[in-house]
């Protein structure tokens, strides 16, 4: 799988794991408590990324252990390099505040989902069958 086919598939998933945060800042930490509202999230984003990446990742089946931690390890960086940039220069969210979030000694939950965006493609990329070439993708049409 090329870095573009990465690329895309990562962009696909983007929306809605900012939807998943903009509905944990405004709607779930209005009705529980702030650590709550960080672990239905994280649940909810990691139901994301499962369901997403099935489908999304599914040029990886068959692939190399080496092309599989080639793309679990681009879909990490881009993640955590968008985490850092967005939230620094469009959130307004300081350095200091950006790192906390990967805390996990102190009940941050974010880098769980991180693991588990990680281990998707060694997931879909050993357990899914290769599909054969003849057999058309619903996911041709966005040039995956």
């Amino acid at each position: 799988m090329t870095f573009l086919r990465l690329l895309r598939a990562w962009l696909i998933i983007l929306p809605m794991m900012i939807a998943n945060g903009a509905f944990r800042e405004l709607v779930l930490e209005r009705w529980v408590a702030p650590m709550f509202a960080e672990t239905l999230s994280v649940c909810l984003g990691i139901a994301i990324i499962v369901v997403m990446t099935r489908y999304l990742l599914r040029p990886l089946a068959g692939q190399s252990a080496t092309a599989l931690v080639r793309a679990s390890v681009t879909l990490v960086l881009l993640t955590v390099a968008f985490e850092f940039l967005f939230g620094h220069y469009v959130d307004s969210k300081s350095w200091s505040e950006l790192v906390a979030n990967y805390a996990i000694w102190e009940g941050r939950l974010w880098p769980v989902a991180l693991i588990a965006l990680a281990f998707m493609p060694f997931l879909w990329g050993r357990w899914s069958l290769p599909e054969p070439r003849h057999v058309g993708r619903w996911y041709s049409s966005v040039g995956l």
